[in-house]
C-alpha cells in the first residue's frame, strides 16, 4: 500500500462508514467520513483527498451527482461508487464518467481493498505516463533546439572559414558571438607578432551602459591570464578563451555582460570555445590560404562528433515514444497518442538531419569509404521504385518507366546508389503536385548509364538552378513551404555521383518541371 493515502468514506450510513473505516484504519489508510453527499462534496472541495469511497443512493446528492459536481470543476480524484445493486448498464454508465470501480453491497474487506489498489496503481501509471510524456517532449524540444544550433554553427563555421580578409573574418566572428550567446559585447585581441603584445583588433558592444571600474579590471586580468595559460577562463561577467594555433597563442576572444554584470551560462562558456576554435582556425587561413582544407576538416569533425552525441538521444526519445504507444506505461489517450506521433515523427526528421550532415562531414573530409563493384542497377532501381509507391499514391500520382533492356551492369556502391535514386524520386514526389506524373528513363551512351528521373512538377529557374547543389539551398515556391527536408540531399547526391565517377546535369523550367539526370560507369566485360 501507498502510505499517507487520505481516503473520503461517503454513506448516509453511520454502521456502513464505520465499518469501512475501520477497514482502512487496519490497512494504514488514513480515513474521514461525510454523512451524505453534499457533506462529502464540501469535504471534497475544502480539502482534496487522494480517493473518494462513496455511496451510489443517498438523500439530498447522490453519488454520481457528486461525480457529475467534480467533473464539472475538473477535479481529478479517483472515486469508487458502492451500491446494493450492480447492472452491466450501470457500470458502462459510471466508467464513462471516469468512476474507477464499483462494489456491490455486502463487500468483503479484501474486496474493499483490491478495488482501492487497483484505482491507486492506475492513477500513478498515469501520473507516471504523463510525467514520461512531458519529459519526451521536453527532451524533443532541446533536442531540436540543439540540432537547430548544430546547423547554425555549421552555417557559421562555413562563413568563418571562407574569409580571406583579415578585416571581414574579425566582424564575422564578433557576428556570430552575438548570435549564438546573445552577449552585451564582444573583444577580439590579436598577439603582435613582433612585440609579443595582444592589441584589441575589433571591439562591438551591442548595449550602452555604465561599466563598472572593477569590471574593467577584472576584463584586463582575465585576458592576461587567458594568454599566459592558454586556457578559457571566467570571471565576473565575463569570458576568455584562447585563439590557439597548436600550442602557440595567436589572441583571445573576450565576451560578456559588464553593464548588466549578469554572468553567462555554461553553454555560452561551451560555444565562445567553439567560435574561439574557428576564429584561431579562419586567422591562419587568412594568412596561410593553402591551409583551408584542413580548417574544413576540422570543421566537419566537430560537426560529426556533435551529430553522433546526437544520436544517442534520439535513439532513447524514439524508444520511450514507442514505448509509450505500446501502452508499456499504461493506457492512453487519443490526445497522447497524437503527441508521441509527433514526437517520433520530429525525431525520425532530426535523425534524418543528422545522418545527413555526417555525410557532408564525411564527403568533405574524405572519410566517405565507398564499396565500389559490379551492381545491376535496374534491380536497385526497381526496388527504389517499389519504396516509393506508397508516397505516390498519397498525392495521387502516377510513375512510368523506359528501361533500356538488358542493361549492363556498372561499377557502384550499391547502397550509395540506392541513395541516390531514392532521393531524386522523393524530390520528385516532394514537388509534383497531386495527381502529378513522374517518369524513370535508363538509356546507354558511351561507356556510362544515364538514369532521368523527369517530372511535370513546380519546375525552377536558372538563378535557382544555379545554387540547386549547395548545402542547405531549399526551393523557395508557393504552396510548397511545408515541404520535410534538410536542405543537404542533392548537395550529398552529387558528391555521391561525381565520387563513383559520374556526373548529375538538371533541366528546368519554373512551372513546367524538372529532369534529373546522373551518370554511372559502365562495369568492363568480362
Amino acid at each position: 500500500m501507498i502510505a499517507d493515502v487520505r481516503i473520503l468514506v461517503v454513506d448516509d450510513s453511520r454502521t456502513m462508514r464505520e465499518s469501512i473505516v475501520r477497514i482502512l484504519t487496519n490497512e494504514k489508510f488514513i480515513a474521514s467520513e461525510a454523512i451524505d453527499g453534499e457533506d462529502g462534496l464540501k469535504k471534497v472541495l475544502a480539502d482534496p483527498p487522494d480517493l473518494i469511497l462513496i455511496d451510489l443512493e443517498m438523500p439530498r446528492m447522490t453519488g454520481l451527482e457528486v461525480v457529475d459536481a467534480l467533473c464539472d470543476r475538473q477535479i481529478e480524484i479517483p472515486v469508487i461508487l458502492m451500491t446494493s445493486h450492480g447492472s452491466e448498464a450501470l457500470a458502462v454508465e459510471l466508467f464513462r464518467k471516469g468512476v474507477k470501480n464499483y462494489l456491490i453491497k455486502p463487500f468483503e474487506a479484501d474486496e474493499v481493498v483490491s478495488a482501492i489498489d487497483q484505482a491507486l496503481t492506475e492513477v500513478r501509471l498515469r501520473r507516471e505516463r504523463d510525467i514520461l510524456t512531458q519529459n519526451l517532449v521536453e527532451a524533443n524540444h532541446e533536442l531540436a533546439h540543439r540540432v537547430r544550433e548544430l546547423d547554425t554553427l555549421y552555417h557559421i563555421g562555413k562563413s568563418v572559414t571562407s574569409a580571406l580578409s583579415r578585416e571581414q573574418l574579425l566582424e564575422r566572428i564578433i557576428e556570430a558571438v552575438f548570435y549564438l550567446t546573445r552577449v552585451e559585447e564582444a573583444t577580439i585581441l590579436l598577439v603582435n607578432a613582433e612585440t609579443g603584445q595582444l592589441i584589441p583588433e575589433l571591439h562591438r558592444q551591442q548595449i550602452e551602459g555604465e561599466i563598472r571600474r572593477a569590471s574593467q579590471l577584472s576584463a584586463k586580468e582575465l585576458v592576461q591570464r587567458t594568454a599566459k595559460t592558454g586556457k578559457s577562463m571566467a570571471a565576473d561577467a565575463m569570458f576568455a578563451t584562447p585563439l590557439k594555433k597548436g600550442d602557440r597563442i595567436i589572441g583571445v576572444l573576450l565576451a560578456g555582460n559588464r553593464v548588466s554584470d549578469t554572468p553567462l551560462a555554461e553553454h555560452s562558456h561551451k560555444l565562445l570555445l567553439s567560435l574561439g576554435d574557428y576564429a584561431a582556425i579562419a586567422l591562419e587561413n587568412a594568412r596561410l590560404y593553402e591551409n583551408i582544407r584542413q580548417a574544413n576538416k576540422s570543421k566537419s569533425e566537430f560537426v560529426s562528433l556533435v551529430a553522433h552525441e546526437l544520436k544517442q538521444p534520439m535513439t532513447a526519445i524514439r524508444g520511450y515514444a514507442d514505448m509509450l504507444r505500446k501502452g508499456v506505461a499504461g493506457p492512453i489517450t487519443t490526445t497522447q497518442e497524437q503527441f508521441i506521433d509527433a514526437i517520433r515523427s520530429s525525431a525520425e526528421r532530426m535523425q534524418l538531419l543528422i545522418t545527413d550532415l555526417q555525410d557532408v562531414s564525411r564527403v568533405e573530409t574524405g572519410q566517405l569509404n565507398l564499396e565500389i563493384r559490379i551492381v545491376d542497377l535496374k534491380s536497385i532501381l526497381d526496388i527504389a521504385l517499389r519504396e516509393i509507391r506508397g508516397q505516390l499514391e498519397s498525392k495521387s500520382q502516377t510513375i512510368t518507366t523506359n528501361i533500356l533492356e538488358n542493361l549492363p551492369q556498372v561499377k557502384a556502391d550499391p547502397t550509395r546508389l540506392m541513395q541516390i535514386i531514392a532521393n531524386l524520386l522523393s524530390n520528385a514526389h516532394k514537388y509534383t503536385q497531386k495527381e502529378g506524373h513522374i517518369h524513370v528513363r535508363v538509356f546507354q551512351q558511351g561507356e556510362y548509364l544515364h538514369c532521368a528521373v523527369a517530372d511535370d512538377g513546380i519546375g525552377m529557374t536558372e538563378k535557382t538552378q544555379a545554387k540547386l547543389f549547395t548545402k542547405f539551398f531549399r526551393v523557395e515556391a508557393p504552396g510548397m513551404e511545408n515541404v520535410p527536408g534538410t536542405g543537404l540531399g542533392l548537395c550529398i547526391v552529387k558528391s555521391l555521383v561525381e565520387l563513383q565517377g559520374g556526373e548529375i546535369k538538371i533541366k528546368s523550367e519554373a512551372g513546367k518541371g524538372s529532369v534529373f539526370t546522373f551518370t554511372v560507369p559502365i562495369a568492363p566485360e568480362k
